[in-house]
């Protein structure tokens, strides 16, 4: 039970921990200020605006499928926190074997029906396009993801993540090669900019997630920061060897790119994928198996 408490706080405080570093350098790139005015150089200030923001008013639009508007929200977070017990990390307990990479992505693509449930539960046209649009784009950079590990199933002949953290330093020109497309299915599959389409406001308000309020809102949230969190600890545990500065860089530039480039037209996004990557990684795999 402790281990449980432990664990739940410290997946929440990471969460804290990126907001705020994303607010920060937000105010960088703006040249305004970030939060730093409740507590030390503002740590608390995000602590605050969570508790702020579960105790806002939850508002229930009239629906006819209730179901999935609540369902939604609850299997993003419970899937959220699963993904964290197949990531070696020396504090967790995590669960390891020859196909606990396998598990692992497959919570990952899962993942796509709680922003499905959440969006078609809503019963309105914008969110109701954004979950469409989630559909068509996750799947679309799921076979990008699948060519990857199919690659690292070719080098490592098992799909266990301590396999290829000793492996992985014997093999670093491979795995950065990689690195870029790794760095775009990450941005896609969080919808991040300049993939945020399926949230993208000035077409769609809010997207799936107009509807929510309060502690539902609250754990849609939760659960897209922590699966930026978890992407940015397999890149740098492939490409960094598990170092932590290589993790800090690549959730970095993460946050970074958010205020770089502008957002995608949609058929730019799918296009990108299909016509462009895909190939790519059809040759690379063609090439590692002939």
């Amino acid at each position: 039970m402790v281990f449980i408490l432990i664990f739940f706080m410290s997946t929440l405080m990471l969460v804290a921990f990126i907001i705020l570093i994303e607010r920060n350098i937000m105010g960088l790139s703006q040249e305004r200020k970030g939060p730093n005015i409740v507590g030390l150089w503002g740590v608390v200030q995000t602590i605050l605006d969570g508790f702020k923001l579960i105790l806002k008013k939850m508002y229930f639009p009239f629906l006819k499928k209730n179901f999935f508007f609540f369902m939604g929200p609850l299997l993003a977070i419970l899937i959220s926190f699963l993904m964290w017990l197949f990531i070696p990390l020396p504090l967790f307990f995590f669960y390891s074997n020859s196909t606990s990479m396998f598990f692992f992505f497959f919570l990952g693509s899962i993942h796509i029906f709680s922003i499905l449930w959440s969006g078609w539960g809503s019963s309105t046209s914008y969110s109701t396009m954004g979950s469409i649009r989630c559909v068509a784009q996750m799947i679309s950079y799921e076979v990008l993801l699948i060519f990857c590990f199919l690659l690292l199933l070719y080098n490592f002949n098992m799909l266990n993540f301590m396999v290829v953290y000793y492996m992985n330093m014997k093999k670093f020109f491979f795995f950065f090669f990689i690195f870029f497309f790794w760095m775009l299915i990450t941005l896609a599959e969080n919808n991040r900019t300049p993939f945020d389409l399926i949230e993208g406001e000035s077409e769609l308000v809010g997207g799936y997630n107009v509807e929510y309020s309060g502690s539902f809102f609250t754990l849609l949230f939760l659960s897209e920061y922590m699966s930026i969190w978890i992407y940015s600890i397999l890149g740098g545990f492939f490409f960094f060897s598990f170092c932590l500065l290589g993790v800090f860089f690549f959730l970095t530039m993460l946050l970074m790119i958010r205020f770089v480039l502008p957002r995608f037209k949609y058929a730019d996004l799918i296009s990108l994928c299909w016509f462009s990557l895909l190939p790519i990684l059809m040759l690379l795999f063609i090439c590692f198996y002939m």
